[in-house]
């Protein structure tokens, strides 16, 4: 079909623009990611403690790691509560247990407030 443009969609001349429009609407309308707060000194204080009842084991005094074995928590990202709260809740296959039905939520809260200001 000479003289028609292939990238067209049917009745519309001019998708793309109509696509970039869609896209920098969405884009704009997102909610922005705010960086976390840093956690307080309580905050950190509670967190050891519920540290040293269910991980000290494992992952050491101060998360300082008796083994080679465990993970180093004073290197997890500081950037991802995401992947930390999935990890403690949903374990690491046979490297850690799951906790979820253990700790709640706001146990998991502490434990990241720790890890991120941690010793």
């Amino acid at each position: 079909m000479p003289g028609q443009n292939r990238l067209a969609w049917p009745g519309c001349s001019r998708p793309c623009r109509y696509l970039a429009f869609a896209l920098i609407a969405l884009a704009a309308s997102a909610p922005q990611a705010r960086p976390e707060a840093a956690p307080t000194p309580e905050q950190i204080d509670q967190g050891r403690d519920v540290y040293e009842d269910n991980c000290q084991t494992c992952h050491g005094r101060d998360m300082v790691s008796p083994g080679l074995v465990t993970f180093d928590l004073r290197k997890f990202p500081k950037d991802d509560p995401g992947r930390f709260r999935g990890s403690v809740l949903d374990g690491k296959g046979t490297a850690m247990p799951s906790f979820r039905g253990r700790i709640g939520d706001e146990d998991v809260t502490l434990l990241w407030a720790y890890v991120r200001g941690g010793p």
